[in-house]
């Protein structure tokens, strides 16, 4: 009982906190290699990446970083 509440808060804390804060990192990635280099296909990329880390996704901090 005990390993699988563990694990469910793991997992739980890898969708409401790690998911979040991994598709604003790498959106801001983006922004800044934007910035650098409009013609570069780096910040697309990178944009893409956090398109699908941000859909995995949940909760008000989820919520508040993907404005």
């Amino acid at each position: 009982m005990r390993t699988r509440t563990k694990r469910r808060v793991r997992r739980l804390a890898l969708i409401m906190v790690a998911a979040p804060v991994a598709a604003w990192a790498l959106e801001e990635a983006a922004r800044r290699a934007e910035a650098r280099d409009t013609a570069s296909p780096t910040g697309r990329r990178l944009r893409q990446g956090a398109d699908i880390v941000r859909r995995f996704g949940r909760g008000p901090l989820a919520n508040r970083l993907g404005r």
